[in-house]
């Protein structure tokens, strides 16, 4: 309330700074609009949290996490990115923690009925750190690089001795995150992920326009795969900004190495604690 009355004031005092200026001619909405438009661009904050613009920038932490259902698979994960020495904003160190786990089938000639499915249950920590570059084509860009340790273990419903990726396998893992806010309407975002544990890869780019403060709609490609099987997939992708959670939602078309074409949804969401 007190931050809501404090923008009014100096709104009231853009008008007030309008009306002297107009020599105390007549000055209709029209006139005085693109001051507070100015004022209500110069207050909105840098946002930065994982690729996205945030609300909770001043925190230390933020909770992650989804679901993904698509052509014969389905993984839900949930994990926490810290700030151990500042805030989400501030350039410095990061630890992160995510935990998943998901159903998959595949067809395959090695078992009875040509198809075989699994389970998939995953853990990773990594630790990693933030960096903004300044002035890169005009644009403020931020990185994060991070590295760890990643488990995987799928569990085979019926046994496949030609599943490369079946059983139980720790490793290395390495992300890169890149986030820029460009003309201040549009939100680009990129990461690659990469693990020694079953070949396992991932990476998104997508571009956002932020129609207001609340919604923004765009577009986005996504590559992933390991050991078993390859996807590619393109989608439009939106977002809900409320009360200090960001809700995302998308859906598009993939094609499935194993499975063929299909559709995919994944729904996620952020939110400080």
């Amino acid at each position: 309330m007190a931050t809501r009355a404090s923008h009014r004031a100096v709104q009231t005092l853009f008008l007030v700074v309008a009306l002297a200026a107009a020599d105390n001619a007549p000055v209709s909405a029209q006139s005085y609009q693109p001051l507070l438009y100015a004022y209500g661009e110069l207050m909105r904050p840098l946002r930065y949290m994982r690729g996205r613009a945030s609300p909770y920038v001043l925190e230390k932490a933020d909770f992650f996490g989804g679901i993904d259902a698509a052509k014969a698979t389905t993984f839900a994960w949930a994990g926490v990115t810290y700030a151990p020495f500042g805030k989400l904003i501030d350039d410095g160190w990061r630890v992160r923690f995510m935990g998943g786990a998901g159903l998959y089938s595949y067809q395959t000639g090695n078992v009875p009925g040509g198809i075989n499915s699994a389970n998939v249950f995953s853990a990773e920590l990594l630790g990693g750190y933030r960096k903004t570059f300044s002035n890169v084509l005009g644009q403020s860009v931020y990185i994060g690089a991070f590295a760890g340790i990643n488990y995987e273990d799928q569990l085979l419903h019926l046994s496949d001795p030609f599943n490369p990726t079946r059983g139980a396998e720790a490793g290395v893992k390495g992300s890169l995150e890149i986030y820029s806010r460009i003309h201040q309407r549009y939100i680009a975002s990129a990461f690659g992920t990469a693990s020694t544990v079953h070949q396992k890869y991932n990476a998104k780019a997508s571009l956002l326009y932020e129609i207001n403060e609340t919604w923004a709609l765009g577009g986005e490609i996504a590559t992933m795969g390991d050991a078993r099987y390859s996807e590619y997939r393109a989608g439009v992708v939106g977002s809900l900004t409320w009360q200090k959670r960001i809700f995302v939602l998308s859906a598009g078309a993939l094609d499935n190495s194993g499975r063929g074409t299909g559709a995919y949804t994944t729904f996620s969401v952020y939110s400080p604690f």
